[in-house]
């Protein structure tokens, strides 16, 4: 449960519309080479040509149907991937599809993930997703993850399987090294699957010392934090001239900020007392969802408000200077919580401003929209 959760979040931020600022804003898809490496965010992303090292991509649809020569890492509401990736794949999203081939390891977190019957791994594979169809093959361990798992896969080496409600192996699959799976109650695994199966309790691996899975969660929380990164790019990308406003309003009305930030704080208990009347449940119902939202925009946009308040950013900064802004600030704002004590208040009015500031935001930009009759 707590998977889907996350999930969840993270792919609403993902494919949350532009409208929630305003009409008629720029959403653009923004690409840009440095050095032999591909940087590419927007709604639809798609390559061109052929990319001759590391590609990231981020965007609400994104497909790569040109080969990879080096690493790739992608995000992406819908992520399809049916080419030749050379080494390494990072990637997340809310429905993620492999068809192509992978020359070194994979990490895959989402919705739902499939992998083809074509669909190859040279190396280790991580994977953790609510449903996950996993047919294609691995050639080094695979650790996985997985509410609902359907496996008719081959894995060269050992693999390691979480399972959360249910998992069916179909007649093809096959496991060559040990395969340990860890779940609740006792799971008849047809022999043909591995020559040697163990099961093990959450509960007794859970105080184990950096097993398998405490690995492949410090490797996950590393990956969120890449992930925060390409989601704030993302929404950057996305809403385009709309950043500089709020870089603006966060700068120039820092206490008002702060002030609409907590205000804020108090919209849940708005909601619960219009769920108490008939007429206003479905009121609250909606506050509470832009509410949620709001809290995800804010998650991923901390690292930009302060970035911004640290290079002054102006209206005619360009994109590259907004990610560099967002990088620096997020590695601040990790860096602030090692403070014992101050580091935690510190992050949560980092957090309080910049939720005030999209409030904020949000509503210079309705009056700039209503002044250009746009709403």
């Amino acid at each position: 449960m707590n998977l889907r959760v996350k999930f969840c979040l993270t792919l609403v931020l993902l494919v949350l519309p532009t409208s929630v600022f305003a009409k008629g804003f720029e959403r653009p898809e923004v690409s840009i080479v440095i050095g032999n490496d591909f940087y590419s965010a927007g709604e639809l992303v798609e390559l061109k040509n052929p990319i001759s090292d590391d590609a990231y991509l981020a965007g609400v649809i994104v497909n790569v149907d040109k080969k990879v020569s080096n690493d790739l890492v992608a995000a992406g509401s819908t992520l399809t991937i049916t080419s030749e990736i050379g080494d390494d794949l990072r990637a997340l999203g809310s429905v993620i599809t492999l068809v192509g081939s992978v020359g070194g390891d994979a990490v895959f977190a989402g919705g739902v993930i499939n992998f083809t019957k074509n669909s190859t791994i040279a190396g280790d594979a991580s994977i953790a997703g609510g449903m996950l169809n996993f047919t294609g093959s691995v050639g080094g361990d695979l650790q996985l993850v997985g509410d609902e798992i359907n496996f008719s896969g081959k894995v060269g080496g050992d693999a390691e399987i979480r399972i959360g409600e249910k998992i069916n192996f179909s007649e093809d699959a096959k496991i060559a090294g040990k395969l340990t799976y860890f779940s609740e109650k006792e799971i008849e695994i047809p022999a043909r699957v591995a020559s040697l199966i163990e099961r093990k309790d959450f509960e007794k691996t859970a105080g184990s010392s950096m097993g398998a899975w405490q690995r492949f969660d410090v490797v996950g929380k590393l990956f969120t934090l890449l992930i925060g990164f390409v989601a704030g790019a993302v929404l950057l990308a996305i809403f385009g001239k709309s950043t500089a406003t709020f870089a603006s309003v966060i700068r120039t009305k820092f206490w008002w900020s702060l002030f609409a930030g907590v205000l804020m704080l108090f919209v849940p208990l708005v909601a619960i007392l219009l769920f108490i009347t008939v007429l206003g449940a479905w009121l609250g119902g909606i506050l509470l969802a832009i509410w949620i939202l709001a809290l995800l925009v804010t998650g991923a946009l901390v690292g930009f408000t302060v970035g911004s308040m640290i290079f002054k950013q102006k209206k005619e900064t360009s994109y590259l200077r907004k990610l560099l802004a967002l990088a620096v600030g997020a590695a601040f704002f990790v860096a602030v919580g090692w403070i014992p004590g101050f580091g935690g208040i510190l992050k949560l009015m980092i957090f309080i401003l910049t939720l005030g500031g999209l409030v904020l935001t949000k509503f210079e930009l309705y009056k700039a929209a209503k002044k250009a009759k746009l709403v």
